[in-house]
């Protein structure tokens, strides 16, 4: 996927790449991040495009991620952090089952509600909503969605299922799977809320403005999967 992600820099430069988590896949050891990130990535890390990094449950195997939150490369400003590019705010979580969320929770609310930006946009490994091998997360949901309806989440991204998938807008925040970037595929079967799913590889391209923020899915073989447009609703 590195080298279709470098073409679509070569074409639109990008202002950054989020990983969803995985990060050294299927085991959480440095000495493979070569062979993992640095190698797939290549171009656009020599071209300077900065990566952002959530931990998956992979990526905390060894001493519980804390190798990958000090590597400088995945750009994690701790377990959860946010950053801003243009219009998009983006708030990085950790979604694992050890996640401290009686800290995470909170810090969340606080930094959703400080936000000024037209788009918010929340990223953690796994799915809330999904068709694939995991499905739905009640605990999730009704842990963040009340969250997401309050401050005006639109957008979701996870990886961790293995395909990739778009909802319809469900109370406000369309969900995003892309989970599609190198592991075994797996089946996914749409079902009400999904807008479009498809098993098989590839990324998401994001691109916004202040009132529209564009969804390119794009395959292996460069082809265009999936578009959608999301707009701001205020």
């Amino acid at each position: 996927m590195g080298q279709r992600m470098g073409d679509v820099h070569r074409r639109t430069p990008v202002d950054l790449v989020l990983l969803a988590g995985d990060n050294i896949y299927p085991s959480d050891d440095l000495a493979l991040v070569e062979s993992t990130f640095r190698r797939p990535y290549n171009a656009l890390l020599q071209a300077g495009v900065p990566f952002h990094a959530v931990l998956g449950n992979h990526d905390i195997r060894i001493a519980n991620g804390d190798q990958q939150i000090a590597y400088k490369p995945f750009g994690m400003n701790g377990r959860w952090y946010t950053l801003q590019r243009g219009p998009v705010q983006f708030f990085l979580l950790d979604t694992n089952v050890n996640a401290p969320w009686q800290h995470q929770r909170p810090w969340l609310q606080h930094a959703l509600a400080a936000s000024t930006a037209p788009w918010k946009v929340v990223v953690g490994h796994h799915p809330m909503r999904s068709a694939g091998f995991y499905g739905d997360d009640p605990a999730a949901i009704a842990r963040l969605a009340p969250l997401f309806r309050r401050y005006g989440v639109q957008l979701y991204i996870n990886g961790h299922d293995h395909h990739d998938e778009r909802t319809r807008p469900i109370d406000g925040t369309t969900y995003l799977t892309v989970g599609n970037g190198g592991a075994q595929l797996r089946a996914v079967l749409p079902n009400a809320n999904t807008a479009r799913a498809l098993s098989t590889y590839g990324f998401a391209e994001l691109s916004a403005t202040g009132d529209r923020l564009r969804i390119d899915a794009w395959g292996s073989q460069g082809r265009r999967i999936d578009q959608a447009e999301l707009l701001r609703s205020d």
